[in-house]
């Protein structure tokens, strides 16, 4: 069973989303290590998994239960920032 961070600070990676396979997925890569953990909840079979992987971008993994890919990808930029509306 994979330990999660107490805290962001610790990792050089850390992202908590739900993809639009609706898989859900809490990864992280701590601090002075290329090793990239992955705890998810797969979208097709809705069967939980954890891997661990070298880090690289987009992830890509396999889900254990029925294969399916699986790839996290990077977020687009000014995504989660509030944009200004026009008064």
């Amino acid at each position: 069973m994979l330990k999660e961070p107490e805290s962001m600070a610790e990792c050089a990676f850390f992202s908590r989303r739900v993809l639009k396979d609706s898989t859900r997925l809490l990864a992280w890569v701590p601090k002075g290590t290329n090793v990239m953990n992955v705890k998810y909840t797969c979208g097709h079979c809705k069967k939980q998994g954890e891997i661990t992987q070298e880090f690289q971008k987009p992830a890509r993994f396999n889900c254990q239960n029925c294969g399916i890919d699986i790839i996290i990808e990077s977020l687009k930029k000014g995504r989660g920032k509030k944009s200004k509306k026009a008064k």
